[in-house]
């Protein structure tokens, strides 16, 4: 798989990236910091305990991160939930939690077909 159809099957936004990087390689190295990045796994654990706080920060990183790759399939569902968690609304964010599942799993499995 090339990181054009990574981008293309994860809905992201390839042009603005090879704009930004320059190179394949370059967006490469750090879509593997990407895969190695533990917010997702946070943000999970933070709504499952109930720590709206903490939620909110691995969230928000999240966010960054997402927002820095142009991974736009998982824009809008980070943003809905670090605006719910930014509220201190838990119960709203936990509604909002499965269409983040779901992007960064789409996200996730294009990537370990781009990087096995």
């Amino acid at each position: 798989m090339t990181v054009k159809e990574f981008y293309d099957l994860s809905g992201g936004g390839y042009e603005e990236m090879i704009a930004k990087f320059a190179s394949d390689a370059m967006i490469t190295k750090f879509l593997t910091i990407f895969k190695r990045d533990k917010s997702y796994e946070s943000l999970v654990e933070k709504l499952d305990s109930g720590d709206t706080e903490g939620a909110f920060q691995s969230a928000h990183t999240l966010k960054g991160v997402v927002l820095n790759l142009n991974l736009l399939g998982l824009k809008d569902c980070v943003f809905n939930i670090v605006e719910a968690l930014r509220a201190g609304n838990l119960s709203e964010a936990r509604l909002l939690f499965p269409s983040v599942k779901e992007a960064y799993g789409r996200a996730i499995e294009a990537l370990n077909q781009l990087l096995p």
